[in-house]
């Protein structure tokens, strides 16, 4: 469990850093003081789902994308993980490089996939 803990605050660190906002700016969007945030991200603390969705969504990210690659794995009937699908992985990584750009590459990009795959305006 610690190391998952470890893990998802290194990857607020990431999301926070890539986004180029300090840990105060962080705290204000999400509604906690920033030495919480920098609790969260030295895993000093067990964060609740509930905080990790604030956090998320103070990066416009989701609590999925918090968490690590294989943390994301679901239990099946059996009680073992699941295995994603490669579809999913890439799908994974996509997400989170595109949550380090700005609103005008972001822009760009969906006019790249529309043409490669597709689909309404």
């Amino acid at each position: 469990m610690d190391a998952l803990i470890r893990l998802i605050g290194g990857n607020v660190r990431k999301m926070r850093k890539a986004q180029g906002i300090s840990q105060q700016k962080l705290g204000e969007r999400a509604g906690f003081d920033y030495r919480y945030i920098g609790f969260i991200e030295q895993a000093r603390v067990n964060p609740t789902i509930k905080t990790l969705e604030k956090v998320a969504a103070a990066l416009n990210a989701s609590v999925r994308d918090l968490l690590p690659a294989n943390a994301a794995l679901e239990i099946n009937k059996k009680g073992l993980p699941a295995k994603i699908t490669d579809r999913e992985k890439v799908i994974s990584f996509i997400m989170r490089d595109l949550n380090k750009a700005d609103t005008v590459k972001l822009r760009k990009i969906r006019r790249i996939v529309k043409i490669s795959v597709g689909g309404p305006d």
